[in-house]
């Protein structure tokens, strides 16, 4: 687990407590599972609460949705009284509702839609003869070159590479033969 910069390896009864009762400020908490993460944050946020933060004032991030869930399931178990809307999601789930709430702001249309991984692909394979793929070799159905090609460009996403640097990586990458200056182009 990982409390600010200090790296926790083992847990014991009092690192958990110091990581409850952390004082203002962000707290990062990692660990493999089942080492008690949602319990643990759980407890920060009816810490908190007992303090007089109110719970809609707490931003949980969770590493995915059924995480979220459980860890939500959890919080409300623990949190008395009423309280408006917890802010606990996966990264996605947060970023969209933020997006939602101030979709005016981020100059969007305010029903936006957020297409998953099967959407994206119909979407793609919907308008295949508009898709810029001679370079790429199709054999018989199109689904599985187009779903690795969202695959990968979700990994770039997540490493925050963007268009311009993916193409600066291609240029500055040297193929000693034409298969390998293809391969670049692709």
């Amino acid at each position: 687990m990982v409390r600010e910069d200090h790296l926790i390896t083992e847990t014991t009864a009092s690192e958990r407590r110091q990581a409850t009762e952390h004082g203002d400020g962000p707290l990062l908490i990692v660990g493999a599972p089942g080492t008690g993460k949602t319990e643990l944050l759980a407890g920060r946020l009816s810490h908190l609460v007992a303090a007089g933060t109110r719970p809609e004032e707490v931003l949980v991030i969770a590493s995915g949705r059924t995480t979220a869930g459980r860890l939500r399931e959890r919080c409300e178990a623990l949190l008395e009284g009423s309280f408006e809307e917890l802010w606990i999601g996966s990264w996605d789930a947060i970023g969209e509702r933020i997006l939602r709430e101030y979709s005016e702001e981020a100059g969007l249309d305010p029903f936006f839609d957020v297409l998953g991984r099967a959407e994206r692909l119909a979407m793609l394979l919907d308008r295949l003869d508009q898709l810029p793929l001679r370079r790429h070799e199709i054999r018989g159905n199109p689904a599985g070159l187009l779903a690795r090609l969202l695959a990968r460009i979700d990994a770039l996403k997540a490493e925050r590479v963007g268009p311009t640097t993916l193409s600066e990586r291609a240029q500055a990458a040297d193929a000693e033969d034409e298969a390998g200056r293809e391969a670049q182009q692709r």
